[in-house]
């Protein structure tokens, strides 16, 4: 069995064909359409979703490649995905700048970028231009 949190609902999943990708899990299994494949190894970037588990006593956020990352990997985590960041009917900080400076081209890849620049406001204790361009 596999344990996690997919946003923010607990999830045990007992029957999953082990060679799943998280990826396939969400867009297939659980109807979440916003995390998309782009390239397909883990370069593109359009996959990422974050990742929270617990480094010692702190919850650390990083981001993973879902189109790589078989789902048995989440066990004990929490799976963050673009679907979750809007709370209470507002959108995340992160949405938020990406709307208001507007940072989307064509809108396939934004989910993607706005995963990345979630996880480094989450995981960072301070960053500068360069962590900034570099997520």
């Amino acid at each position: 069995m596999i344990q996690f949190l997919l946003n923010r609902e607990l999830r045990r999943e007992q029957t999953l064909d082990p060679n799943t990708t998280v990826l396939e899990y969400l867009r297939e299994y659980r109807g979440k359409s916003g995390t998309k494949e782009g390239c397909a190894s883990g370069d593109c970037g359009a996959c990422t979703v974050v990742v929270g588990e617990l480094d010692g006593d702190r919850l650390r956020y990083r981001t993973l490649n879902s189109c790589l990352t078989f789902v048995s990997a989440l066990h004990g985590k929490q799976l963050i995905t673009v679907e979750d960041l809007k709370y209470q009917g507002q959108l995340h900080s992160v949405q938020q700048a990406m709307v208001d400076c507007h940072g989307s081209q064509c809108g396939f890849c934004t989910p993607g970028f706005v995963m990345s620049l979630f996880a480094l406001q989450k995981s960072a204790d301070g960053f500068d231009k360069a962590d900034t361009h570099e997520a």
